[in-house]
């Protein structure tokens, strides 16, 4: 199954070591997420997949279009602001086998993510997906969980760069995300 997920350019050195790459709960990016992520594990358990007892590896369906689209969706969750902070991480493009891939919806995990750290409705998270969300941007559609990253997948690494998507104003964004947006959700579990 094609997929592409944003990394730290850590990883490379990780895969290149061991030649994969765990979650780690100690290195989440947003530590309030971990009752999600273990509902995450949780599910992905049911249908199979281990994590051994670590979170996930996050990832998108779907191949690295290399152009704005992907660009666009890392800068949503990330939400870098200067150049620096771009050059921190890398695009990876991947083919992973598909009975290691736990498919989800974005907005639903949004949802859930709400309700659990906010409050905001249910804390039951829907595992279906809409046909249309396969067909949306890489930004609004379907999410994947790894039990992990293993270095034979990685088909190709190129520089996490910033898109040339305008924003809101109809100026040119530059890829940077405005300092008072929040992430949605973090690209990956462990950056």
């Amino acid at each position: 199954m094609r997929l592409w997920t944003v990394q730290h350019r850590a990883v490379l050195d990780v895969l290149e070591g061991s030649g994969e790459l765990v979650g780690d709960w100690a290195r989440m990016m947003i530590g309030s997420y971990r009752p999600a992520y273990v509902e995450m594990v949780a599910e992905m358990a049911r249908r199979g997949v281990g994590c051994a007892g670590r979170p996930p590896v996050w990832a998108w369906s779907g191949p690295d279009t290399r152009d704005d689209r992907v660009a666009l969706t890392a800068e949503l969750l990330l939400c870098p602001e200067a150049p620096e902070e771009y050059a921190r991480y890398v695009i990876i493009d991947l083919e992973v086998p598909g009975e290691l891939v736990v498919l989800s919806s974005y907005g639903r995990w949004n949802d859930y993510l709400d309700a659990v750290l906010a409050g905001g409705g249910s804390a039951r998270m829907d595992w279906t997906i809409d046909p249309e969300e396969f067909e949306r941007s890489a930004y609004a559609g379907v999410q994947a969980c790894l039990p992990r990253l293993d270095g034979q997948w990685v088909l190709s690494v190129r520089p996490f760069e910033p898109s040339d998507e305008p924003d809101e104003s109809g100026a040119e964004a530059g890829g940077l995300a405005s300092p008072h947006g929040a992430a949605p959700a973090p690209a990956a579990g462990p950056q």
